[in-house]
């Protein structure tokens, strides 16, 4: 017997091997098969070994784990001890024993393996077990017996698959290709970027705002500007203050207007009739703080804004509307309301008159004290000015002393829109101190038709205000900051 064979090292396991070992495998199989199906029945018995296959096979040493140290062995891979026990499940070696269930290896087997294998110990010849079964044949006389099926090529992943010839890449290039031509990364940001330039041309104006917002807010901080001393800052506030009463002083006949436009309101018919909160008036025009919602009279009146209405330019309050049809007249009568000169705007020029007219319950000013105090004074004055009746708690009294102990109003009147407007005029008390814990259950329980002026704060109260160091007065719900005037002189 003639069995010629190479030891094959680790680093023979290439694609390119394995591709050539595929090939002269197919080539010596088909010509082995050709040999016996063309062989009569009487054989040569002196050769036969071309029918035998190259294969890889694996001598098992002295020792041997199993398969699946082997298969790490040659393969790098335990997992495909399979393969090996498929290849040599049942075949008979030189010994006469064979691979079974049990899996166990005898040393001196020569175990056919992938031909991916390399390392030490595999070697690359005729299929040894083939070469026994010939020499057998060959001893006895007989015909060799048809060769066992040797192990298919081994697939390399597609990460090792040998890279195409050029005349390949030329045709695949020549036909039509599923791979795109951009890179889809590309589309993406080009996309983004149509998005964002289509948001920032329909949305630029309140873009750029929510962009300018935080830095407005980074320096309108307090902590960038130095604080002035306490006597500077009351100072600036009695000059502002000073500004805000001339300003008062000096246009007389804004109460006028203010009442004038205060009746064309409550008096002009309207689907949803305004009830004003504020009357602001300048030299030039008068305007009208409502409630949202309100239905602006067939008048002279046009609306600014959701909550703002004006007279138009060279227009001044009218009297009471006179409706008249071909059959009857309809005058509908003056209605009085009652308005409040706190001070100016911001601008200073700018006179605010709050209406009173529907307000009930508490109104409460809190904040500074100085000026909190003068708040309830100026109200407290305007308030007597309309023909009201001003009760002042003194010092030292209790606030119960004033109003009587009634059952809670469970129907409490809107903030805005107050109560209905009656002919009937409030009782006004006016509490110049801050109010205490022992204020707390009168408070809850003021008689529906009292009208309580009080500094401090309360949860119950209508109107909540607050009073600045730098002579403002924030209106709460009202929104309005007024700068306010200083109380008259009392005799």
């Amino acid at each position: 017997m003639t069995l010629t064979s190479a030891a094959r090292p680790l680093g023979a396991r290439s694609a390119t091997a394995r591709t050539a070992g595929s090939l002269t495998l197919g080539l010596a199989l088909a010509s082995a098969l050709t040999a016996v199906a063309g062989s009569p029945a009487a054989a040569d018995t002196t050769g036969g070994y071309e029918m035998c296959p190259t294969v890889y096979y694996y001598v098992v040493p002295e020792g041997s784990p199993g398969l699946e140290a082997i298969a790490d062995l040659i393969l790098d891979d335990p997992e495909r001890a399979d393969e090996i026990y498929g290849y040599n499940e049942g075949r008979s070696q030189s010994d006469g024993t064979a691979l079974g269930e049990d899996r166990a290896v005898q040393p001196g087997w020569r175990l056919v393996v992938p031909f991916d294998s390399g390392g030490e110990g595999v070697y690359e010849g005729r299929d040894p077990l083939c070469v026994v079964a010939v020499d057998q044949a060959n001893a006895q006389g007989i015909a060799p017996p048809s060769p066992p099926p040797a192990p298919p090529a081994y697939t390399p992943p597609p990460e090792n698959e040998p890279s195409a010839s050029p005349s390949e890449d030329a045709d695949a290039s020549a036909g039509p290709s599923d791979r795109p031509k951009i890179d889809p990364r590309i589309l993406i940001v080009g996309a983004v970027v149509l998005i964002l330039l289509t948001l920032l041309t329909l949305f630029w104006q309140p873009v750029f705002k929510a962009i300018a917002w935080p830095f407005k807010k980074i320096a309108a901080l307090p902590w960038r500007k130095p604080r002035k001393p306490r006597s500077a800052r009351i100072a600036a506030a009695m000059r502002r203050r000073r500004a805000a009463t001339e300003s008062v002083i000096s246009d007389p006949d804004a109460v006028h207007r203010a009442g004038g436009a205060h009746t064309d309101l409550l008096s002009a018919p309207a689907e949803i009739p305004a009830r004003p909160v504020a009357i602001l008036t300048t030299l030039d025009e008068t305007t009208a703080i409502v409630p949202v919602g309100a239905t602006p009279p067939a008048s002279s009146w046009r609306v600014v804004g959701t909550t703002t209405w004006r007279y138009a330019r060279g227009s001044t309050a009218p009297g009471p509307f006179n409706f008249a049809t071909a059959t009857h007249t309809v005058v509908r009568p003056m209605t009085a309301g009652v308005l409040a000169c706190l001070g100016t705007l911001e601008d200073e020029r700018t006179l605010v008159h709050v209406d009173l007219t529907r307000m009930r319950g508490l109104l409460a000013v809190g904040g500074d004290q100085r000026v909190a105090s003068d708040t309830v004074r100026v109200i407290a004055d305007a308030l007597h000015s309309q023909g009201l009746t001003v009760r002042v708690l003194p010092s030292g009294r209790p606030l119960h002393s004033l109003i009587p102990e009634t059952m809670p109003d469970l129907s409490a009147p809107d903030p805005i829109g107050g109560i209905e407007h009656s002919r009937e005029r409030p009782l006004v008390v006016v509490v110049p101190r801050p109010l205490g814990t022992a204020d707390e259950h009168v408070i809850g329980n003021i008689p529906p038709n009292t009208l309580v002026v009080a500094m401090g704060e309360a949860e119950v109260a209508r109107w909540q205000w607050k009073a600045d160091e730098d002579g403002s007065v924030d209106t709460g719900a009202l929104g309005l900051r007024v700068v306010l005037r200083l109380p008259e002189h009392r005799s």
